[in-house]
């Protein structure tokens, strides 16, 4: 029953580390969204669906064979715990990733049209002449008000976008601690732990820099 639950567990790590490593290339996508899925963010995604559904079938083999072994040890079951948070907390890391990638799609999406509704309205606006000048304000007011909702759209997408890497952030630091407490005992896995937790550390850091240049750019190109 023990090398059971030693071979179930080890399978877990496996599939953790996987994950880890695939949610970190997919969260690029949240910075470098294109108007539609790539195939390449569509096959990560899928992937990465499948890796946690099997993490869920061998966490659910380990919570068995705790049940079937009433004399099972503390640490295996404070282990086995660790792995189910482990699979809720990076369920929710994809799903904060795929509404930051959405989130982003949609901004890009929803500037494009704007962009194209109001190159279509100066190209008819050039083609028919204006009655008088009241009409011609009346046209150029029009062309105001559109690029000053756009810049609100934008400036509100952007609030949203970093509303989620900050609570991604907070989740991600949040489980750092977590495993930390869990496995601080464990020689070498400290050191590991922290070094996973500098990466995601600059991974935010970078997410925001790049937030707020296109904040930026955008206030100062409109």
């Amino acid at each position: 029953m023990s090398q059971s639950f030693v071979t179930v567990r080890s399978q877990a790590i496996s599939l953790e580390s996987q994950v880890e490593s695939l949610l970190s290339k997919y969260s690029t996508f949240a910075q470098t969204t294109s108007s539609e899925q790539t195939s390449q963010e569509k096959r990560l995604d899928t992937q990465l669906e499948e890796l946690l559904n099997q993490r869920q079938d061998v966490v659910e083999r380990l919570g068995t064979i705790c049940d079937e072994n009433p004399t099972i040890s503390a640490s295996k079951l404070s282990q086995l715990q660790r792995h189910r948070e482990m699979l809720k907390e990076h369920w929710q890391n994809l799903r904060n990733i795929r509404s930051s990638i959405q989130q982003e799609r949609n901004r890009l999406n929803l500037l494009f049209s704007v962009k194209s509704d109001i190159a279509q309205q100066r190209t008819e606006d050039s083609t028919v002449p204006f009655e008088d000048d009241e009409d011609y304000y009346r046209g150029e007011s029009r062309r105001v008000d559109q690029s000053h909702n756009l810049v609100d759209r934008l400036i509100s997408q952007a609030w949203e976008t970093r509303d989620q890497f900050s609570a991604q952030s907070n989740l991600l630091q949040s489980g750092s601690n977590r495993v930390l407490q869990t496995l601080h005992r464990v020689p070498g896995i400290n050191q590991l732990i922290a070094r996973i937790g500098t990466r995601r550390r600059k991974n935010v850091l970078v997410m925001a820099s790049v937030i707020v240049i296109c904040i930026l750019l955008l206030f100062f190109t409109w």
